[in-house]
């Protein structure tokens, strides 16, 4: 039997590799990319107006943000629910902060939803 550690350690590999896809899929401005691990379901909040969406018009919002960068990335997983969370900026100087909901479903991990916090002051 494997044991919770081993699980654990593994899916924190996959989820930060999907943190990774999600990060260069927004640089490139790719929904094909993103498309890849997102639910059916996902559902999308900012963070700074409460507005939401779903998946189509998320989908639509998406452009090229080809300066992005990302740190402090956090990852916690507890069953079949993953968070990842970190600090990302598009310009120097300027941060957002971004919490990612994923699920383990059937096929693996899939991202079902995403919110985001702009314009944070530089906190290291």
């Amino acid at each position: 039997m494997e044991s919770t550690a081993v699980k654990n350690s593994a899916d924190v590999d996959e989820l930060t590799r999907l943190n990774d896809h999600f990060i260069e899929a927004c640089r490139q401005g790719s929904w094909e990319m993103l498309s890849q691990i997102l639910s059916d379901d996902f559902a999308y909040l900012d963070g700074n107006t409460g507005a939401t969406m779903e998946r189509g018009p998320y989908s639509e919002a998406l452009g090229p943000a080809p300066t992005l960068t990302i740190d402090q990335v956090v990852v916690h997983v507890s069953g079949d629910t993953g968070l990842v969370s970190a600090r990302s900026s598009a310009q120097p100087g300027r941060y957002a902060r971004y919490l990612d909901s994923y699920e383990r479903r059937e096929n693996g991990w899939v991202c079902v939803h995403a919110c985001v916090w702009r314009g944070l002051p530089n906190m290291d």
